[in-house]
């Protein structure tokens, strides 16, 4: 669905259903007891996931209904699960959920819908490759494998043929984070025959920079380094500056952190995709409600804009600041 077509959307049902009135005056007659569950597979504690928190919050004192975000400390996908279930066992209204273990996520999935509960999913959608039936009704994120593709195709005029590059992974089997990793591999290698590595680099800050030295000093003729997020993008910062690879070693990330936006103007880090996680969690409650007040179907929407780069920088650390990126 085109970007414009849900605030279209909410204009036409004020319009039509509210004699004119403010989205806000629509919103407060919605039934108090409506709940709306956006449970991902990581907390509030990864700076990515706080925005989300915010985006839900905030739909959800528009809307005037009880909108909660959830999520493990760290990646845990039974963690996450159990969540969804409590959600389902306290007859949510409906529920959004970020699909980062196909096989676990799926199951709970059908279980909710089975009891007619409406649900999205957020941030990391159903692969291809996983055939089993997956019933949620849209898809409210970027498009991981694509955002991988263009990145590579940004970075490539830094890079020589048959260049080394690392992916510094630091959740491996996250489908989303795979999917990035994938198009970045597939354009690298295809495009330009580089030899590209995927380095497993955990979610610890001080392990990850210990792996990725290791990685550099046994592979030194490495020019470029992706990392996959804040939790990876961190570590490497601090490694690139440290160890004087400013210049020599290029880099690009995903997301954005107050530290990846500083890297970007200082010209440590080239780029980063913003995929505007604000409006996963907002957009998902909005939807919801929609369904559950209206009966309208939610629709896939593309919160993916592009790359922030040193010349955007600036426009976006504002944002940043207040909390919408």
């Amino acid at each position: 669905m085109k970007r414009w077509l849900i605030p279209g959307m909410i204009v036409a049902l004020v319009l039509a259903l509210a004699g004119g009135g403010t989205l806000l005056q629509v919103a407060q007659s919605a039934p108090e007891q409506m709940t709306f569950y956006v449970i991902a597979h990581t907390g509030p504690g990864d700076p990515f996931w706080a925005v989300v928190q915010k985006g839900v919050t905030d739909a959800g004192k528009l809307l005037g209904v009880r909108a909660i975000f959830q999520g493990p400390p760290q990646r845990d996908i039974p963690a996450q699960v159990n969540m969804a279930r409590s959600a389902i066992n306290a007859k949510a209204t409906g529920i959004a959920i970020s699909v980062s273990d196909p096989k676990a996520i799926c199951a709970v999935i059908r279980e909710a819908r089975g009891k007619g509960i409406p649900m999205v999913a957020i941030n990391v959608k159903q692969p291809p490759e996983f055939t089993e039936s997956c019933p949620y009704e849209a898809y409210i994120g970027m498009d991981e494998y694509e955002a991988g593709k263009n990145v590579a195709r940004f970075m490539m005029p830094k890079l020589s043929k048959g260049a080394r590059v690392l992916i510094a992974i630091h959740e491996p089997g996250h489908v989303g984070l795979e999917a990035r990793a994938k198009g970045i591999t597939e354009v690298l290698t295809q495009e330009l025959g580089a030899t590209v590595e995927k380095l497993d680099i955990t979610q610890d800050p001080t392990k990850a920079l210990a792996a990725l030295r290791a990685y550099f000093k046994a592979h030194p003729d490495t020019k470029a380094i992706f990392t996959l997020g804040p939790l990876g993008a961190i570590p490497a910062i601090k490694m690139l500056k440290e160890d004087k690879l400013v210049g020599k070693v290029f880099m690009a990330s995903f997301d954005l952190d107050p530290q990846t936006i500083q890297a970007i103007k200082e010209g440590v880090v080239l780029a980063t995709v913003d995929q505007q996680q604000y409006l996963q969690g907002f957009i998902s409650v909005i939807e919801l409600w929609l369904e559950a007040k209206y009966k309208l179907q939610p629709a896939d929407y593309n919160t993916g804009r592009g790359l922030v780069t040193k010349e955007t920088a600036a426009a976006v650390e504002a944002l940043v600041k207040q909390g919408y990126r």
